[in-house]
């Protein structure tokens, strides 16, 4: 079944403005959403003032060195990515740290760690962190958010950036900040793997992932 394009290209453009407006994504950010049924993704980047670039569309069975095109290669899991300079997100990578499980919704969504990870998006070489199945790391250029889906991928980056900031100003009045308990961890995390694996299937039979509502 051939996907609806202009809705697609609506939806991920109102996406990628809203972003923008609460100021996670700035001019030159990238925003782009799998669309499995045509075994393709689409992405906009941020433009000013308050606008979006023209949409680009590539099919991923095509040899490609981008950011994106390879990170939905590596990850079938991932349905949407947000690239650019998150904030609070980005804040993390300048300071050389890593954002441990503090939370349990983080945990959940972003996956136990968001990893600081040394390599630059223009980097051709594999990023090797993608492999702990995460959906949010801190590049030495640019910060990364993934989602199953595209109001999945909205929803972490405000997870994501909301996080950030509560552990960096925790941070800044005490070196030791104290994680959720380890079984909270493991029950939360298990419930993401669930979920990308499920994902990942349909993803690969041309199909969209079904974004569990709640917890």
């Amino acid at each position: 079944m051939m996907a609806d394009s202009s809705r697609i290209e609506d939806a991920l453009g109102q996406a990628a403005i809203r972003l923008a407006g609460k100021g996670f994504l700035q001019p030159s950010d990238t925003l782009s959403q799998r669309v499995p049924e045509q075994h393709a993704f689409v992405e906009v980047t941020i433009a000013e003032p308050g606008g979006v670039t023209a949409f680009r569309w590539a099919n991923l069975q095509d040899t490609s060195f981008s950011l994106h095109h390879r990170i939905y290669l590596t990850r079938p899991d991932v349905g949407a990515i947000a690239s650019g300079a998150l904030p609070w997100t980005s804040a993390l990578a300048r300071l050389g740290l890593s954002l441990p499980a503090v939370f349990d919704e983080q945990v959940r969504h972003l996956g136990v760690e968001v990893s600081r990870v040394s390599i630059r998006s223009t980097d051709e070489r594999p990023i090797a962190a993608l492999s702990n199945r995460a959906n949010a790391y801190a590049l030495d250029d640019v910060s990364l958010c993934f989602g199953m889906g595209l109001e999945r991928l909205t929803a972490n980056v405000e997870i994501l950036e909301k996080c950030a900031e509560s552990f960096l100003l925790a941070r800044s009045a005490s070196p030791k900040v104290k994680r959720i308990p380890w079984l909270v961890k493991f029950i939360a995390n298990g419930r993401l793997r669930k979920d990308q694996k499920d994902a990942a299937a349909r993803h690969l039979r041309g199909e969209r992932a079904i974004i569990m509502a709640g917890y």
